[in-house]
């Protein structure tokens, strides 16, 4: 089983952590500017306003922030004696399983940009022979030893199918 690496959470998170930093800085900001340039006593009543509306949108965008890294956290690769299987999560209510058996696995490569290098992650691309399509899995950890592993089974399945072990 090969779950995506920690980098595919940290960019939402990244996104989401500077998202709720903007939001408050800019409503104590606000109340801030508000209460230097008014002496009135209704100030009060408008600063408890805008930072309660400010903390309702911050828990609003970390939900939002938290809800694609649990989707990108159910989603993996799994490789097992016969086929590979691969769960996506593109949405709250819906889930893809797609299904290659190991007989149809003509080649496996491996991409990895900048970051990938760096960090040790890339996208694995499982090319299958004709019309049927390719199958890539990114931002997957150790994605070279994935490619071995599943070159390996696929070549153990394959003699095991051709000397009659497998029916």
């Amino acid at each position: 089983v090969f779950p995506h690496h920690w980098f595919s959470y940290a960019s939402v998170l990244f996104i989401g952590v500077v998202v709720i930093a903007i939001l408050l800085v800019s409503a104590i900001l606000l109340t801030s500017s508000m209460s230097q340039t008014s002496s009135s006593g209704g100030v009060e009543q408008y600063r408890s306003m805008i930072l309660t509306g400010a903390a309702i949108v911050c828990i609003s965008a970390a939900l939002g922030t938290y809800i694609p890294i649990w989707l990108k956290s159910q989603e993996q690769l799994v490789i097992t004696d016969e086929a590979l299987l691969q769960v996506l999560q593109p949405s709250l209510f819906s889930s893809k399983v797609s299904q290659l058996s190991l007989e149809h696995v003509a080649d496996v490569s491996v991409r990895k940009d900048f970051f990938g290098s760096i960090f040790g992650f890339g996208t694995v691309t499982i090319e299958t022979p004709g019309e049927q399509d390719n199958y890539d899995f990114s931002v997957v950890s150790n994605p070279d030893d994935v490619a071995r592993q599943i070159i390996t089974v696929a070549e153990s399945f394959n003699a095991a199918l051709q000397s009659g072990r497998i029916p």
